[in-house]
């Protein structure tokens, strides 16, 4: 398996467009046992062996006050640079990236045609701003599982097994996910991802999906499902699997596991990662990340709440765990 070297890391952190505010604030800026959540994003990624430079784009103004008057004592010496958002998370992202390459090298990146065809090799790190719970050994499993040889778009994913301990327990506060449902398992998207944005040629419908993000919300399924439709890449295939992830995510919340597994069954986790190639125009595959910090942001006040209640106590469990995620790393 190819894994690029030293990565560089862009921390999505803004909120403007349709980013959804907790408590009518920025997510990435509550608390979280005494600190900005931005701030515990930052330190984890700072931490991570994979990773050999920050990029933060948000309230550029907030950010750098939060960081003063020692930058590096939360990346752990390595260099960060915060940049002011724009209008929305696609616009944010694309922003920072060009910032990632030399100056030479943004022009042709804006004119999508690198001149000798070896341009377009760039590979970035990205992620949320919202995850209290991210740990340095978390981002280096993602990175030792994605194989950029084979893929340019690797999203990171985490088994339901890996977030049962997150659950309400024992009259305690916990966090109760929604999965996608394949046979090959139940998976919930986490908050990482790892990109050649120069081969994602169809980047821009990234904000599409973004924008339409809450899939509990039947006019924002039936927008994303005619958005995939109409797209000539996409076709009735693609709108097949959509389809069939939402009515066993459907099943699933009506508590009918026996249809609910009926219709896993036809849903194949692959087949999926195809469709989304083809509409992405790019190559789309998924990387395990086992210890579930990743997965569990706040876009909820709920989700908040009990996070802010037991973070102690998670973090501990991350931390008990980190050493064989360690190891078999090591043994990639």
């Amino acid at each position: 398996m190819h894994m690029p070297g030293k990565l560089k890391a862009i921390i999505a952190a803004g909120d403007r467009g349709k980013s959804h505010p907790v408590f009518g604030k920025n997510k990435a800026m509550l608390d979280m046992d005494g600190l900005p959540i931005i701030l515990r994003v930052i330190s984890a990624v700072g931490k991570a062996e994979s990773v050999s430079e920050i990029f933060v784009v948000g309230p550029k103004q907030r950010i750098e006050e939060l960081l003063r008057p020692n930058p590096a004592y939360w990346t752990a010496g390595k260099p960060i640079h915060v940049f002011e958002q724009g209008s929305n998370l696609y616009e944010n992202i694309w922003n920072a990236f060009l910032e990632t390459l030399p100056p030479e090298r943004r022009q042709e990146a804006l004119a999508d045609a690198p001149p000798d065809g070896s341009g377009d090799e760039e590979v970035v790190l990205i992620m949320a701003g919202d995850m209290p719970l991210l740990t340095p050994t978390e981002v280096d499993e993602f990175v030792a599982q994605c194989d950029m040889e084979q893929f340019d778009y690797v999203v990171g994913v985490t088994r339901e097994e890996s977030l049962r301990h997150y659950y309400p327990s024992k009259g305690q506060a916990g966090v109760r996910l929604a999965y996608m449902h394949f046979s090959d398992g139940n998976f919930r998207q986490n908050n990482m991802h790892m990109v050649r944005p120069l081969r994602l040629h169809n980047r821009h419908y990234v904000q599409t999906m973004y924008d339409l993000r809450y899939q509990k919300q039947f006019g924002n399924i039936l927008r994303l499902a005619w958005e995939i439709l109409k797209r000539e890449e996409g076709g009735w295939g693609a709108v097949g699997y959509y389809l069939l992830l939402q009515l066993s995510l459907l099943f699933a919340r009506l508590r009918l596991g026996f249809l609910r597994d009926w219709v896993r069954k036809k849903t194949h986790a692959d087949s999926v990662a195809r469709c989304i190639s083809k509409l992405m125009k790019t190559r789309f595959g998924y990387a395990y990340t086992s210890l579930g910090g990743a997965a569990l942001d706040v876009d909820k006040e709920h989700e908040y709440e009990a996070i802010k209640s037991r973070f102690r106590e998670w973090m501990n469990y991350q931390h008990e765990r980190a050493g064989d995620v360690l190891r078999r790393i090591d043994t990639h």
